[in-house]
């Protein structure tokens, strides 16, 4: 129910009236305010919301009809810009979220990579440290992907002697890699 002083003053305020926009503005502010500011928790965005109430008000001013009730139709205002703010800050707050997983996982993500770049730096230097036999035996089996029987048969070796090489080549190559890669799993 519009209370009758109120209805002066919004008759005054359609026609434009500063003073009239004035004292609904001091009437209705604070206690606008406070029900914002108990719903949001943070006077200052309450304090903004306040103002936004008001500058609609004021440009929704010819609208306004002096009839219906004045605190009714602010406060439907004030709950709608109240729904639209916690609606930003809920998709702020998923964005943020969001942001931080996918920066954690581009991090883990180039920290892994550059990890197993510098593992297989490390490795091929090792690799280039080999006799001439065991290395090419360990770059056929590896890169080339033959068999032992295959390495064998192309290099004129016995199968057990290929074997014997990628069995001494693989264990130089942990007993160096154990310590460098201990580095990169921490």
């Amino acid at each position: 129910m519009q209370k009758p002083d109120d209805s002066l003053l919004i008759a005054q305020l359609k026609d434009g009236n500063k003073y009239a926009f004035e004292k609904l503005y001091e009437k209705y502010s604070g206690k606008l305010y406070n029900s914002i500011s108990l719903l949001l928790y943070n006077k200052n965005t309450a304090k903004d919301i306040t103002q936004n109430c008001f500058l609609i008000i004021w440009e929704k001013r010819i609208s306004l009809d002096p009839d219906k009730s004045f605190p009714s139709y602010l406060y439907t205002i004030a709950r709608n810009l109240v729904y639209k703010e916690t609606e930003r800050q809920v998709l702020k707050n998923k964005f943020v979220e969001s942001t931080i997983h996918n920066a954690e996982i581009f991090e883990d993500n180039t920290i892994e990579d550059l990890n197993n770049t510098y593992i297989e730096s490390y490795l091929k230097k090792l690799v280039n440290e080999l006799s001439p036999v065991p290395k090419e035996i360990f770059l056929l089996k590896q890169e080339k992907e033959l068999s032992t029987k295959e390495i064998a048969s192309k290099m004129d070796l016995s199968e057990r002697s290929v074997e014997a090489h990628l069995y001494r080549t693989m264990k130089f190559l942990k007993e160096k890699l154990r310590d460098y890669m201990a580095i990169f799993l921490i």
